[in-house]
């Protein structure tokens, strides 16, 4: 809806102007309700937790239920960044620790204007990893406070809900191909559990912990719901900033 208001006379540029503005602030409005935009919703935990498995089902079961959803992963080595990033994973690259950082970060901010085209499109995005585990594994090295960890990630989309998947590290360990990554060590998994424990005390965040020890299909039947009602609330709601 276009607002008229008198204004104070100032010459016809200035008027133009504050009209203008008007127009777009009402116009800005008008779009924000025109339509219900999608979810954004994260499955998180220590590697070899499930989030693969449960990300892959949980868009089947979204889809076989009407919904318009996708799926992303993180770090996505399909870019440049991303191609780097998976060298250094595998074990075929060395890079000081910063930079590795730096590069997750930069791998997540290089699809936000995709993702935030997708959710205002009204599709649900489920995103395997965040940048929680981008601040809980570069924390859990020596040298690195979380509050720094955090700095980069300031301001990406906020997720609507993050799923924990609880399984311990000694529990990990024992599932298929634990081991192959450069990360994949249980004291270093510990430490990263210890790190993802501090994220989940901020109250500025939907978390939910998900038992990952159950069955397959005794999670996914747990992340379905909460990923249900997550969906129908978010739908009106603007997207947030992350840690802001």
């Amino acid at each position: 809806m276009l607002v008229t208001r008198i204004l104070p006379f100032r010459g016809a540029r200035t008027a133009r102007l504050c009209l203008c503005k008007l127009h777009d602030s009402a116009g800005k409005q008008s779009g924000v309700m025109a339509g219900k935009r999608g979810a954004l919703i994260v499955l998180e935990g220590v590697d070899k937790a499930g989030k693969t498995t449960q990300c892959n089902k949980l868009v089947q079961a979204l889809q076989q239920s009407g919904q318009s959803v996708e799926m992303m992963r993180f770090p996505d080595r399909t870019t440049i960044i991303g191609q780097l990033i998976s060298a250094y994973l595998e074990k075929k690259s060395d890079l000081e620790d910063h930079v590795v950082h730096l590069l997750f970060s930069a791998n997540r901010w290089e699809m936000v204007p995709s993702m935030k085209k997708k959710l205002e499109q009204g599709t649900t995005l489920v995103v395997d990893r965040y940048a929680f585990s981008g601040a809980a594994f570069t924390s859990a090295k020596p040298g690195f406070c979380l509050d720094w960890c955090k700095k980069p990630d300031v301001g990406l989309p906020k997720p609507d809900l993050v799923m924990f998947l609880q399984l311990s590290p000694a529990q990990a360990a024992l599932r298929g191909q634990f081991g192959e990554e450069r990360y994949e060590i249980d004291d270093f998994q510990r430490t990263v559990q210890q790190k993802f424990d501090q994220l989940m005390k901020d109250p500025s965040v939907n978390w939910q912990e998900i038992d990952a020890s159950q069955s397959i299909e005794d999670v996914h039947r747990e992340i379905t719901t909460h990923s249900l009602n997550t969906i129908n609330t978010a739908q009106n709601l603007p997207l947030g900033e992350l840690w802001k």
